[in-house]
């Protein structure tokens, strides 16, 4: 779902887990909302004792739904349940049975641990009857050709429109929902999209007949080549909500004609680094998914490389576009990168600049450091500080705290309940370095210092995190 972003592990047959079960539906697997008692919901039921395939634990979430048995579109919202008791024969997830219309259906779920590894369960038909649930028509997208969203024509406007298709009334309050899913038709979480605040129809809304959002770019490109999404939308008139039937959209990065590569910039040469560090800076490629393409450098040389030809590296754009890379330099302060593909015309470049250690401060315990910056906000690309201690701290650990506490960026390796702050353990000759990634375009204070000293040390700049791709 990230899709990057985030980023989950990879949906594997193997570690299907056991389907749920739905306790009111009789033998035939018919549940008959009109019989449930006044307030009751329906329940999708998940079984635990699945030791070897998953050993629950406090905090693990599990996400339930219910998909259409044909076309595969979720018709209810997520349903999460955490577990609290790792030993409880079951969890239900709740689901009200005024938002499911009549028709057939597949439960299934998702558990996600608290380092994200997820796992997904086999599905139980079920079919609905009984149900005055009566949808309002879906959305439109305007962006859409025959029900595709191309790349660029969603890059443009940066996101893809979804529309209303009922009977407006002014004073009606609307709210868009959108669910992405991969080409494998897994349901992606983290690609899910809800109106932040009901939007009221007003006369205009009234007079040209729809009331329209935007799905971020973000929210779609997570989904990646040939995933797919759903939209729908509820309307709030006079105490009552009305829910509009699904729309299915599918994407395609298959209009991609051109390449784009980025860089970070700052990382120290590695001719005066501390023995325990290797620093680089990080390159991103984006293009056609699939497309092989090579990469160059002038100094330097790639990581990922074969060593025999350290300044070429041909790697092939995954289902996302995207190819990434490290370079690094002995001596050199700056490495052009040059990306170019046997189908596509151009051959773009950027610079990936090096430089020396700045000068540390002894109240915060630091002999010096480097950081990279002009970082992808992809929430996977990664700004990384470089430091060594002073030689009275080499036993000690560095505290590194985001400054901005409105930003959105983070920490990798921070506790989940204080994500903009880390301690970091030193090499053994009192190096050390910490990753900061975000998810949004925007410039970032860090400081750090030897944990307790008086002083934290701001960096020089704030770390940029950029868009990319640009479009």
């Amino acid at each position: 779902m990230t899709h990057m972003q985030t980023q989950r592990a990879a949906l594997d047959e193997s570690f299907s887990l056991n389907a749920p079960s739905l306790p009111q539906a009789n033998q035939a697997g018919v549940i008959d909302v009109a019989a449930l008692s006044p307030g009751e919901f329906v329940l999708i039921r998940i079984p635990n004792g699945q030791i070897g395939l998953w050993h629950p634990t406090p905090g693990d979430t599990i996400w339930a739904y219910l998909m259409d048995s044909e076309s595969g579109v979720i018709v209810t919202s997520e349903i999460a349940v955490v577990v609290g008791d790792p030993h409880a024969s079951s969890w239900d997830a709740k689901v009200d049975p005024a938002k499911i219309p009549n028709g057939t259906y597949k439960a299934t779920y998702q558990k996600w641990n608290l380092v994200n590894d997820v796992a997904t369960s086999s599905a139980t038909p079920v079919a609905i009857q009984g149900s005055t649930a009566v949808g309002y028509p879906g959305p439109t997208f305007p962006e859409a050709s025959d029900g595709v969203l191309y790349y660029s024509t969603i890059a443009t406007v940066d996101g893809a429109h979804v529309r209303t298709n009922y009977g407006l009334q002014p004073g009606d309050q609307v709210t868009f929902y959108w669910q992405g899913l991969d080409k494998w038709g897994n349901v992606l979480p983290k690609a899910a999209y809800k109106t932040q605040s009901p939007m009221t129809v007003a006369k205009a809304d009234y007079d040209k007949g729809y009331i329209a959002d935007k799905i971020p770019l973000l929210d779609i490109r997570a989904v990646g080549d040939l995933g797919s999404g759903a939209a729908y939308y509820e309307v709030l008139r006079q105490g009552a909500k009305h829910t509009s039937l699904k729309t299915n959209v599918v994407t395609s990065w298959s209009d991609i004609a051109s390449l784009q590569v980025t860089s970070t910039v700052g990382a120290p040469k590695a001719s005066i680094q501390p023995t325990d560090l290797y620093p680089c800076n990080c390159g991103t490629v984006f293009g056609e998914p699939g497309l092989d393409v090579t990469i160059s450098v002038t100094a330097g040389q790639i990581v990922e490389a074969d060593p025999g030809d350290p300044t070429t590296y041909k790697t092939r754009l995954d289902s996302f576009g995207l190819a990434s890379f490290t370079v690094s330099s002995g001596d050199r302060r700056v490495s052009i990168i040059t990306v170019y593909a046997n189908k596509v015309a151009g051959m773009p470049s950027v610079p990936a600049t090096f430089g020396d250690y700045l000068d540390g401060s002894a109240a915060a315990g630091i002999e010096k450091y480097a950081y990279t910056t002009y970082v992808p906000s992809d929430g996977v690309t990664a700004c990384t500080i470089y430091f060594q201690v002073m030689d009275a701290f080499v036993d000690q650990t560095v505290t590194v705290t985001i400054v901005d506490t409105n930003s959105q960026a983070t920490i990798v390796g921070a506790d989940l309940e204080t994500p903009k702050t880390r301690v970091v353990y030193l090499n053994d000759d009192g190096s050390g370095s910490a990753q900061i990634v975000d998810k949004c375009a925007e410039k970032v204070q860090v400081a750090f210092s030897v944990t307790g000293q008086a002083q934290m040390l701001p960096l020089q700049y704030p770390v940029e995190f950029i868009s990319f791709p640009s479009v």
